[in-house]
């Protein structure tokens, strides 16, 4: 649990994280590796207003969260446990513009490639002197940014002032099917691949905390409140 929660904190960055939700409803399979993190099987599933994260890790463990976007609220899911800590989506990444870089740079190459049936183009998006190479397409909506906060390249670095790739494609009607990130002397710091994409009408039953769960209210922590709390109490 000590383990997997960081990694579950680390998700809900990924807030506003796939497609716009009028724009794709459905699941996507992601597979996400870095140097010293290992791979990881992520996978989403999307409907309007929607999103819900499950992350797969090799030690066994696995969670999930959901997010309901017209309750800025999400639910982090604890199948051990039986339990959903319910928290506020947090601001930064619901708005990834406030860690904005004006010196941030988005360039198409030309190199174009079909991935899982989806015709892409590779851009480069450079900043701070790390270079993501981005295979897009213009078929699943818009990306609106995984947030980082300690996956994908970007660990420990989130809340420092700078744009980072998922933020330079907020607004644009691209998604990305593979995310390379490099450091200044060419060694990869992260690969984004995703691995499967099916379009299909979602349960809203996928989105809710299953009915034994017991939810826990951390907002209070989150205040510096104290103790978190049923909701209701």
């Amino acid at each position: 649990m000590k383990k997997l929660l960081p990694f579950l904190l680390a998700a809900a960055c990924l807030a506003p994280a796939v497609a716009s939700a009028a724009a794709f409803e459905g699941k996507v399979a992601m597979k996400m590796t870095e140097p010293r993190g290992g791979t990881h099987q992520i996978n989403y599933s999307l409907k309007p207003g929607f999103m819900r994260v499950e992350i797969e890790m090799k030690e066994g463990m696995t969670g999930a969260m959901i997010m309901d976007f017209a309750k800025k609220e999400m639910l982090m899911l604890m199948p051990a446990q039986h339990m959903a800590m319910v928290m506020a989506i947090p601001e930064a990444a619901a708005n990834p513009q406030v860690n904005a870089d004006p010196e941030a740079t988005f360039e198409k190459t030309g190199e174009k490639e079909t991935i899982l049936g989806y015709p892409t183009e590779k851009y480069l998006a450079k900043s701070k002197g790390t270079t993501t190479e981005l295979w897009l397409t213009d078929k699943l909506g818009s990306f609106m940014g995984t947030g980082g906060a300690g996956m994908m390249g970007s660990r420990g670095k989130r809340g420092r002032a700078g744009q980072s790739w998922e933020d330079v494609l907020k607004g644009k009607e691209l998604f990305p099917l593979r995310a390379v990130g490099k450091a200044a002397d060419g060694k990869e710091t992260f690969r984004l691949e995703v691995t499967a994409v099916e379009k299909t009408s979602l349960p809203a039953s996928l989105f809710t905390a299953p009915a034994d769960y017991q939810k826990m209210d951390m907002s209070s922590m989150s205040r510096g409140s104290g103790m978190p709390r049923a909701p209701g109490n």
